[in-house]
């Protein structure tokens, strides 16, 4: 197999990883906005997305294809993780670091997948399909008894202290704009990527906005010690509703993660010219 990450087999399935979820977010930032205008959809998550898809027919199958290209993602951050492209020289903290990172996002897009896949996966073992409430009942049950032991509580203040640092990180890379730097040599098509560029900058502002959120949520469940407070992606979203013009915070952070859904799709097309990390 070629190991370029940016021919053959590597750089297809980085592709259809991008694809895939680039359309996810689109799904969710396109549900939450029109909920935001009372346009129906929904206030949601990877698990609104997935209740959206079961309405559809052959929907469970629809969930398997994007738990499929979702895989291709979970893949290629694997790849990054065991080989850093684009890396040179002798291990030092910082490749460590992004390693750490790769690992971390191929576990968290992991359980994304599992999420569209599990469906089908049930109506298979004829066990019935357990839907969100159930996942969610369990992240609670996980938090709680986390929460009964010492070393519980260290762990939940280490994974606070990950999403918040994943938080910090999208509004770098929108501050910066590094995910573009290889725009330079490509001025011909500057005025595509100049596109790509700010939608990119306006997904991961939304996307650090919720990390943010998510990290706040973690921290309570710590000082209060009580897992019902936690909520995920979804709870993160309708939280901004609490704030003087809420509604407008939600809708800017819904296209947000329309505009990061769409600099996704944009990047499986152009993987090659588009820096991601």
């Amino acid at each position: 197999m070629n190991l370029d990450p940016d021919k053959g087999h590597v750089a297809k399935i980085r592709s259809a990883g991008f694809f895939t979820k680039g359309m996810v977010y689109v799904l969710i930032g396109s549900l939450t906005l029109m909920a935001t205008f009372q346009l129906g959809g929904d206030i949601t998550s990877t698990d609104g997305v997935v209740k959206f898809l079961l309405t559809l027919p052959f929907g469970k199958v629809i969930g398997a294809v994007v738990a499929l290209g979702l895989t291709a993602y979970i893949l290629w951050r694997l790849y990054q993780m065991l080989f850093l492209p684009g890396t040179y020289g002798p291990k030092n903290v910082k490749n460590t670091f992004k390693r750490f990172r790769f690992l971390y996002s191929g576990i968290f897009y992991g359980i994304i997948a599992y999420s569209f896949a599990e469906p089908l996966l049930t109506e298979f073992s004829d066990l019935g399909s357990t839907g969100s409430s159930s996942s969610s009942n369990e992240e609670k049950a996980a938090l709680w008894e986390l929460l009964s032991t010492d070393w519980g509580k260290i762990a939940l203040w280490l994974l606070a202290a990950v999403v918040a640092g994943q938080a910090l990180w999208q509004f770098q890379l929108a501050r910066s704009g590094k995910f573009m730097k290889k725009i330079d040599n490509y001025p011909d098509i500057r005025h595509e990527y100049d596109f790509i560029k700010k939608t990119g900058k306006l997904g991961y502002s939304a996307r650090g906005v919720v990390f943010g959120i998510i990290s706040f949520f973690l921290v309570r469940v710590i000082l209060e010690h009580n897992a019902s407070i936690y909520k995920g992606t979804e709870a993160a979203l309708q939280y901004l509703l609490s704030f003087s013009y809420g509604s407008y915070l939600l809708g800017a952070t819904a296209l947000g993660l329309i505009a990061y859904g769409i600099f996704n799709v944009m990047v499986a097309r152009h993987a090659d010219l588009t820096t991601i990390n």
